[in-house]
């Protein structure tokens, strides 16, 4: 490709960077393995150290620490359940503002359907003695799982979509909170089996949509679910 305007494309990736990004990755995946498998506990220099095939030293010229390995976990545990929202909510981008009130929430339990050990990473505390840098990273790639939610919600009320919405200061934040505390509390209870006993994809749908009907605002079409179902099952077969 000949590069234009101002837009030049990158230079090529030389073979220590890609062994570097390479590496990365290897680290990261071993130490999420490790975490699923047994917990914070189960999680060392030297295990992951063991499994790619460098000296635990050598770990510290990738993360300066442990706390800053599982950022790095969370960080990308968080990227990935936001794009899902995102790109569903992106799709559905013609659809009446009130499926789209719906589409966030299936996708949030879907991803999380699908990745149980990484949305409990990010909700549960399962990292003992670690803590968040206070607004540090952690904190805008929550925003980002939430601010397309958001922002429909916003439409759907007659307002105009800024990031003050989501400050403790907005008179809408109680409605999303609200919301929030529907659909993610119901989703945890089923990724952590305890609604194993239920049809919880129909508790799902109605919980989701009497609460909407509270807040006064557009219904969704029944067949939201099936939709969302079919373009998702598009989507991972493409």
């Amino acid at each position: 490709m000949v590069a234009t305007g101002n837009n030049p494309d990158p230079p090529p990736e030389n073979r220590r960077t890609r062994q570097r990004r390479e590496l990365l990755v290897e680290i990261t995946d071993e130490a999420r393995r490790l975490l699923e498998a047994g917990g914070a506990a189960a999680v060392s220099w030297r295990a992951i150290a063991r499994s790619v095939g460098l000296s635990p030293a050598s770990l510290y010229t990738y993360f300066g620490s442990l706390d800053e390995l599982f950022t790095e976990l969370l960080l990308q545990s968080y990227g990935r359940l936001a794009a899902s929202g995102a790109s569903a909510i992106e799709a559905f981008a013609d659809a009446p503002v009130g499926d789209r009130l719906l589409v966030g929430p299936i996708a949030y339990r879907d991803w999380a359907l699908a990745n149980r050990g990484q949305f409990n990473l990010i909700f549960t505390d399962q990292l003992p003695g670690y803590a968040a840098a206070p607004g540090g990273p952690t904190v805008d790639a929550q925003m980002d799982v939430f601010r397309p939610m958001v922002s429909v919600l916003a439409e759907a009320q007659g307002i105009d979509f800024d990031e003050s919405i989501m400050s403790t200061q907005s008179p809408n934040l109680d409605a999303f909170l609200g919301f929030w505390g529907t659909f993610h509390g119901l989703t945890t209870l089923e990724v952590n089996h305890h609604l194993d006993w239920v049809d919880s994809a129909r508790i799902y749908d109605t919980q989701l949509r009497w609460h909407l009907q509270h807040l006064d605002l557009p219904p969704a079409a029944p067949d939201v679910p099936d939709r969302f179902e079919q373009w998702s099952t598009s989507t991972a077969a493409a």
